[in-house]
């Protein structure tokens, strides 16, 4: 048993045919194994697989199920289930940085960084944008999507920032296909389903470059195609290849107007399903399942031009219009309908609120700053800085009622510049928005109550110093991170 400690409990051979009875057979005879077995036996053999493995073991038949949820085999504080911070990217700093709230009264709660610089760098003193030369691997630290928390990097690097375990993938295939397609990596991952991970590379239409030339029965066709070709990278295989996804519908409308149409592309994993946000701002809605895919159009009186900024999750949709108008829809799938629900829509800066402050903010790692700019004197202080890691407990993130101050609007503080909204993403546990106020505060907006909270400062210290340019206007992209602690992960280095 020891020998196969490393290994997931395999289920019966899933290639029996499906008409001969094969598989029902031996489902049947492996639940009557396990139930030959005293449960004390069984929840001891099951207690040696690793976290990992249990999960996936869990899905093996009745008898496993039942010994997991019935002796509380699963650890669920391994899991990714709680909010830890934000990942927030400034274009010209090289690693993330990392906003997350310190708490020491959370009884058992883990230590959490998102210091990204363990990992392997060819060029580990470039750290400033002007710095950059052929070779330096500047852009391979940005982060290209988060699920469950795994983060999948520029370079193709699958990493847990937790557990501090990475796998670069073998090289895929290409960024560009015929007809100027260009294909995006998206992450799929849920360790209650399934121990491994996937990485899928989806095709969407990109501009022209100057003196490219244009196929005309391109720009005609339906987009997405109605046979979608996607490359598939598994953890388990460690290979990539091509799958076909059927379109269930009708199409977005023409490669050709699509091209023209708004460039953000992200994504959302939610039971089984992956929902992609594309051109034009309609969603793809790929089920894994049965290798097939859907075109959700854009809920009605949605005009992207006017919106500045646009995230999706889980089934969710918000977009900030103007600068301080936030609305929030709810896709409902109910009896197979894909309807757009307007589930907020607000105007923030003249909106009536109770505002929240509290007496230990979130804190903002200033990882860049401490790697790069730190003097050489303070080397040893350094050190202890960029390894700190933070504890929080967001089950117990509550506010102060002695810190409420009423009846404010974001056009009456003050002491912040709020003219520029944007959106940082959505809380994955409650209906909680984050949001940045001009780039220099993170801000927690309670949909239900109207209630904002200023948690933190989340522009970097001394930022300045890495700009190319001093007055050029900062980009950011944020990510809101969950930790998974589980141990054990495929291809690790």
């Amino acid at each position: 048993m020891a020998g196969d400690a490393g290994q997931p409990l395999k289920p019966p051979d899933a290639t029996a045919a499906h008409g001969d009875g094969r598989e029902e057979e031996e489902e049947e005879e492996l639940e009557d194994q396990a139930a030959r077995l005293p449960d004390d036996v069984l929840a001891d053999i099951l207690r040696r697989v690793p976290p990992r493995w249990l999960a996936a073991s869990r899905c093996v038949c009745r008898a496993w199920r039942d010994a997991v949820d019935g002796r509380r085999l699963l650890r669920a504080d391994l899991l990714s289930l709680s909010l830890a911070g934000l990942f927030v990217h400034f274009d010209e700093h090289k690693l993330p940085e990392f906003l997350a709230r310190p708490s020491s009264s959370a009884a058992g709660a883990r230590a959490v960084s998102g210091n990204l610089s363990f990992l392997p760098s060819a060029s580990p003193n470039c750290g400033y944008y002007w710095q950059r030369s052929k070779g330096c691997d500047w852009k391979n630290y940005n982060i290209k999507d988060h699920c469950n928390g795994l983060l999948l990097l520029h370079n193709n690097c699958v990493v847990n920032p937790a557990t501090r375990q990475w796998n670069i993938l073998p090289k895929g295939p290409g960024k560009r296909g015929a007809g100027n397609v260009r294909y995006r990596a998206r992450l799929v991952y849920d360790p209650m389903v399934s121990p491994y991970y996937k990485v899928f590379k989806i095709p969407t239409v990109a501009y022209y470059c100057r003196g490219e030339e244009v196929d005309p029965s391109m720009e005609e066709s339906q987009w997405p195609p109605f046979l979608c070709k996607m490359f598939v990278y598994s953890s388990k295989s460690g290979c990539w290849e091509e799958k076909d996804f059927v379109r269930e519908g009708d199409a977005a409308g023409t490669a050709g107007k699509l091209r023209a149409g708004y460039s953000e592309f992200s994504a959302a994993y939610f039971r089984g399903t992956l929902y992609l946000h594309c051109q034009t701002d309609f969603l793809m809605r790929v089920s894994l399942s049965d290798n097939t895919y859907s075109v959700i159009k854009p809920p009605m009186g949605l005009n992207v031009e006017d919106y500045l900024e646009i995230k999706i999750a889980k089934s969710e949709k918000a977009g900030i219009r103007g600068k301080c108008w936030l609305r929030v829809w709810i896709l409902n799938e109910s009896c197979g309908q894909m309807v757009w629900m307007l589930k907020h829509d607000k105007d923030l800066k003249h909106m009536p609120c109770q505002w929240f402050c509290r007496r230990v903010k979130w804190v903002l790692e200033d990882i860049n700053y401490n790697l790069f700019r730190a003097s050489k004197f303070q080397q040893d202080n350094k050190k202890e800085t960029t390894e700190e890691k933070f504890e929080w407990n967001s089950d117990e993130d509550v506010e102060d009622k002695n810190m409420v101050d009423h009846g404010h609007s974001l056009e009456d503080k003050k002491a912040l510049v709020y003219y520029d909204i944007e959106l940082l993403g959505f809380h994955p546990n409650k209906e909680i928005v984050f949001l940045s106020a001009s780039q220099q505060t993170c801000l927690a907006y309670h949909l239900n109550g109207s209630k904002i909270e200023e948690l933190g400062n989340i522009y970097p210290k001394d930022y300045y110093w890495f700009k190319e340019l001093a007055n050029e206007q900062e980009h950011i992209k944020s990510f809101i991170y969950t930790p998974c602690w589980i141990e054990e992960f495929p291809g690790s280095n």
